[in-house]
């Protein structure tokens, strides 16, 4: 799906498709915000894919703790890393040695999604994105 503002495309997930885990198997979509998709924005557990104020889906070689498990993620950020309590909500094979893992976010503040608005902000129009060192 696009949205065009200000002469910008933004491109956003459907939430349909091989994308979307809870729509397979007559699960029940639990996603509570729409999600931005990505595009060179890493974290400490690997590649972001798409990200939204509650969660974002990552590719990673990484074995990452059990499903519901809260732990810390790093998301490389304009402003430079910004640790993020999560927890893995479902997890599937993405080839021979990755996967892909959707995450949730847990106990978010209000500096965090500030944080999160913008880089899904400026990952959104394709605004140069370049995380701090």
């Amino acid at each position: 799906m696009e949205l065009i503002h200000d002469g910008k495309a933004m491109r956003f997930a459907t939430n349909d498709g091989p994308s979307n885990p809870a729509s397979e198997g007559g699960n029940q979509e639990h996603r509570r915000h729409g999600r931005v998709m990505c595009q060179g924005v890493e974290s400490n557990v690997g590649d972001v894919l798409d990200i939204s104020a509650s969660g974002m889906r990552v590719v990673t070689k990484f074995k990452l703790p059990e499903r519901g498990e809260v732990f810390v993620v790093t998301v490389e950020t304009m402003q430079g890393p910004l640790a993020i309590l999560s927890r893995v909500r479902w997890s599937r094979r993405k080839g021979l040695f990755a996967r892909e893992v959707g995450l949730e976010f847990f106990d978010v503040g209000p500096r965090t999604r500030t944080v999160l608005a913008e880089l899904a902000g400026r990952v959104a129009y394709n605004q140069g994105y370049t995380p701090q060192p």
